[in-house]
C-alpha cells in the first residue's frame, strides 16, 4: 500500500467513525476541542495528548490530525477559545469610573480568569504549542487585550491612538505584565505566606484588591 492509499484509508476511517458516532464535520471538531479543554482543566497541558483527546471524543486516534493538522492546530483552537473567554471577563469588569479604578477592575478580571481557567490560561501563552501566525488567533488575542491598552492610555492621560502613533507601548506592556505576573504567582501558590484561612477565597477577596490598589491607587 503506497502513501496515498494509506492517507485515503485513514481519511475514510475517520469519516466512518464520525458517522458511526453521529458526528457531522463541525460537531466532530467541537467534540475534539471540548475533549482537549477537559484535559487541560483536569490535568494541565502536561497531560494532553492527541490520542487522549480522540479517546474522549470517541473517535479514531487519527481524527484530530485529520481535522486540525497537528496537535498545535487543535491546541490553537482551544487557545482562541481562551482569548474569547478572557474578552468576556474583561468586558464584564465593573469599575468606579476613574482611570485607576478601570485598571484595577481589568487586572482583577484578568487574574480571575487565570484562576478560573488555569489550563487555558497557561496554554494561551505557550509559543511552542500554539500557532501564533494563525490569523484568527492573532485577531482574537489582540481584540481580547485591547481594553488594557485603552485603560492604560487613560491612566497616562492620553489616548490609545496617540500612544500607538508615538509607538509609546512601554506603559501598555508594563500594565499587562503586572496583571500577568500576579496571575502566574497566584497559580503557582507563590503568595501562600500572605494568605489566611481559605487560600483561594482570601486571595481573591482580600489580597488581590490590596495588590492592585498598591499598583493603581
Amino acid at each position: 500500500m503506497n502513501a496515498v492509499q494509506m492517507r485515503l484509508e485513514k481519511i475514510m476511517e475517520c469519516a466512518w467513525v464520525a458517522e458511526k458516532r453521529g458526528y457531522h464535520h463541525g460537531e466532530l471538531r467541537k467534540a475534539l476541542i471540548t475533549a482537549t479543554d477537559d484535559i487541560l482543566r483536569e490535568s494541565g497541558i502536561e497531560g494532553f495528548s492527541l490520542r487522549d483527546a480522540a479517546r474522549r471524543a470517541g473517535v479514531s486516534p487519527g481524527a484530530p490530525a485529520h481535522h486540525f493538522g497537528s496537535a498545535s492546530g487543535l491546541l490553537t483552537e482551544v487557545a482562541i477559545l481562551g482569548y474569547e473567554e478572557l474578552a468576556r471577563y474583561l468586558d464584564e469588569a465593573v469599575d468606579d469610573g476613574t482611570p485607576a479604578g478601570r485598571m484595577r477592575a481589568l487586572a482583577a478580571a484578568y487574574v480571575t480568569f487565570a484562576l478560573d481557567h488555569p489550563g487555558r490560561f497557561r496554554l494561551m501563552f505557550r509559543k511552542d504549542l500554539v500557532n501564533r501566525t494563525n490569523p484568527v488567533y492573532e485577531e482574537t488575542s489582540k481584540r481580547a487585550l485591547w481594553p488594557f491598552a485603552e485603560a492604560i492610555a487613560r491612566v497616562n492621560g492620553t489616548t490609545l491612538e496617540a500612544m500607538l502613533e508615538a509607538r509609546n507601548l512601554a506603559p501598555i506592556f508594563a500594565a499587562w505584565s503586572t496583571a500577568h505576573g500576579i496571575a502566574y504567582l497566584a497559580l503557582e501558590d507563590k503568595m501562600h505566606f500572605a494568605l489566611q484561612g481559605n487560600y483561594d477565597e482570601d486571595f481573591r477577596k482580600r489580597l488581590l484588591p490590596e495588590i492592585l490598589k498598591a499598583q493603581w491607587a
